[in-house]
Protein backbone atom coordinates (compact mmCIF):
# COMPACT_ATOMS: atom_id res chain seq x y z
CA UNK A 1 0.00 0.00 0.00
CA UNK A 2 1.44 3.24 -1.11
CA UNK A 3 1.20 5.94 1.72
CA UNK A 4 -0.63 9.15 0.83
CA UNK A 5 3.39 11.51 0.78
CA UNK A 6 4.66 8.91 -1.51
CA UNK A 7 1.64 8.89 -3.84
CA UNK A 8 1.43 13.31 -3.57
CA UNK A 9 5.50 13.03 -4.57
CA UNK A 10 4.93 10.55 -7.21
CA UNK A 11 2.05 12.69 -8.64
CA UNK A 12 3.75 15.76 -8.11
CA UNK A 13 7.04 14.28 -9.88
CA UNK A 14 4.47 13.50 -13.06
CA UNK A 15 3.09 16.73 -13.04
CA UNK A 16 6.64 18.65 -12.92
CA UNK A 17 7.54 15.96 -15.91
CA UNK A 18 4.71 17.60 -18.21
CA UNK A 19 2.08 14.73 -17.26
CA UNK A 20 -1.20 17.20 -17.15
CA UNK A 21 -4.13 14.35 -16.78
CA UNK A 22 -7.22 15.10 -15.40
CA UNK A 23 -7.45 12.30 -13.02
CA UNK A 24 -4.11 12.46 -11.32
CA UNK A 25 -4.58 16.42 -11.90
CA UNK A 26 -7.80 16.21 -9.41
CA UNK A 27 -5.65 13.65 -6.80
CA UNK A 28 -2.71 16.13 -7.09
CA UNK A 29 -4.83 19.48 -6.55
CA UNK A 30 -6.69 17.01 -3.43
CA UNK A 31 -3.23 16.11 -2.48
CA UNK A 32 -1.35 19.67 -2.32
CA UNK A 33 -4.56 21.09 -0.19
CA UNK A 34 -4.79 18.11 2.25
CA UNK A 35 -1.59 19.33 3.30
CA UNK A 36 -3.03 22.21 5.04
CA UNK A 37 -6.60 21.21 5.77
CA UNK A 38 -5.43 18.51 7.81
CA UNK A 39 -2.59 18.00 10.63
CA UNK A 40 0.25 15.16 9.42
CA UNK A 41 -0.50 12.92 12.62
CA UNK A 42 -3.77 12.06 10.06
CA UNK A 43 -2.36 12.14 6.61
CA UNK A 44 1.18 11.63 6.69
CA UNK A 45 1.93 14.58 4.45
CA UNK A 46 5.29 16.29 5.29
CA UNK A 47 5.80 19.55 4.59
CA UNK A 48 5.97 20.87 1.08
CA UNK A 49 7.07 24.68 0.57
CA UNK A 50 6.09 23.81 -3.45
CA UNK A 51 2.49 23.35 -2.02
CA UNK A 52 0.93 26.58 -2.13
CA UNK A 53 2.30 27.30 -5.82
CA UNK A 54 1.77 23.55 -6.87
CA UNK A 55 -2.02 23.80 -6.26
CA UNK A 56 -2.71 27.27 -7.62
CA UNK A 57 -0.81 25.43 -10.55
CA UNK A 58 -2.78 22.37 -11.07
CA UNK A 59 -6.48 24.52 -9.77
CA UNK A 60 -5.43 26.74 -13.21
CA UNK A 61 -4.58 24.20 -15.49
CA UNK A 62 -8.15 22.26 -14.81
CA UNK A 63 -10.08 25.14 -16.14
CA UNK A 64 -10.32 27.52 -12.34
CA UNK A 65 -13.35 28.94 -11.64
CA UNK A 66 -14.81 29.01 -14.86
CA UNK A 67 -14.77 25.54 -16.00
CA UNK A 68 -17.08 23.45 -17.65
CA UNK A 69 -15.93 20.23 -15.37
CA UNK A 70 -18.75 19.28 -12.69
CA UNK A 71 -16.76 17.27 -10.66
CA UNK A 72 -13.52 20.03 -10.69
CA UNK A 73 -15.65 22.41 -10.22
CA UNK A 74 -17.18 20.63 -7.06
CA UNK A 75 -13.90 19.51 -5.38
CA UNK A 76 -12.08 22.57 -6.08
CA UNK A 77 -15.11 24.43 -4.78
CA UNK A 78 -14.94 22.59 -1.52
CA UNK A 79 -11.60 23.13 -0.92
CA UNK A 80 -11.41 27.01 -1.85
CA UNK A 81 -14.55 27.29 0.95
CA UNK A 82 -13.40 25.23 3.52
CA UNK A 83 -9.44 26.21 3.66
CA UNK A 84 -9.94 30.10 1.96
CA UNK A 85 -7.98 31.38 4.57
CA UNK A 86 -4.76 29.48 2.84
CA UNK A 87 -4.92 30.31 -0.58
CA UNK A 88 -5.38 34.09 -0.36
CA UNK A 89 -7.66 36.35 0.74
CA UNK A 90 -9.88 34.44 3.07
CA UNK A 91 -13.53 35.93 1.68
CA UNK A 92 -12.88 35.72 -1.91
CA UNK A 93 -11.60 32.42 -2.14
CA UNK A 94 -15.00 31.82 -0.04
CA UNK A 95 -17.01 33.12 -1.94
CA UNK A 96 -15.52 31.27 -5.04
CA UNK A 97 -15.76 28.46 -3.67
CA UNK A 98 -19.61 28.52 -2.75
CA UNK A 99 -20.12 29.79 -6.62
CA UNK A 100 -17.74 26.56 -8.20
CA UNK A 101 -19.82 24.41 -5.73
CA UNK A 102 -23.19 25.90 -6.48
CA UNK A 103 -22.73 25.51 -10.27
CA UNK A 104 -21.54 21.90 -10.32
CA UNK A 105 -24.56 21.28 -8.27
CA UNK A 106 -26.89 23.04 -10.37
CA UNK A 107 -25.21 21.14 -13.41
CA UNK A 108 -27.70 18.99 -15.36
CA UNK A 109 -25.72 17.81 -17.86
CA UNK A 110 -23.35 15.89 -15.85
CA UNK A 111 -24.84 15.67 -12.38
CA UNK A 112 -22.63 14.42 -9.24
CA UNK A 113 -23.59 11.22 -6.91
CA UNK A 114 -21.82 9.19 -4.57
CA UNK A 115 -20.68 6.59 -7.05
CA UNK A 116 -18.63 9.60 -8.68
CA UNK A 117 -15.97 9.12 -6.19
CA UNK A 118 -16.71 5.26 -5.56
CA UNK A 119 -12.84 3.76 -5.71
CA UNK A 120 -11.14 6.54 -5.70
CA UNK A 121 -8.72 6.16 -2.54
CA UNK A 122 -8.83 9.05 0.22
CA UNK A 123 -10.07 11.74 -2.66
CA UNK A 124 -12.58 9.87 -3.40
CA UNK A 125 -13.68 8.97 -0.20
CA UNK A 126 -13.36 11.85 0.98
CA UNK A 127 -15.09 14.19 -1.74
CA UNK A 128 -18.39 11.36 -1.28
CA UNK A 129 -18.73 12.51 1.89
CA UNK A 130 -18.92 15.98 1.39
CA UNK A 131 -21.21 15.71 -1.56
CA UNK A 132 -23.11 13.90 1.07
CA UNK A 133 -23.82 17.06 3.32
CA UNK A 134 -24.49 18.91 0.31
CA UNK A 135 -27.41 16.33 -0.94
CA UNK A 136 -29.00 16.28 2.73
CA UNK A 137 -31.45 19.05 3.00
CA UNK A 138 -30.36 21.97 6.51
CA UNK A 139 -31.66 20.48 9.87
CA UNK A 140 -34.49 23.02 11.08
CA UNK A 141 -33.90 23.78 14.30
CA UNK A 142 -36.40 25.61 16.89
Amino acid sequence: MTSLEERYRGLKARWREGERDREPGLELLFLAWWHWAEPPFLTDLTDDEDVDTLWHEVFAHLGGERSDDVEFLFVAGIMAEVGGYVLGIDERWRARGRRMIDRAMAAKHSPLSESTFDNRGEYGNYFAHQLRGQLRPPEITH
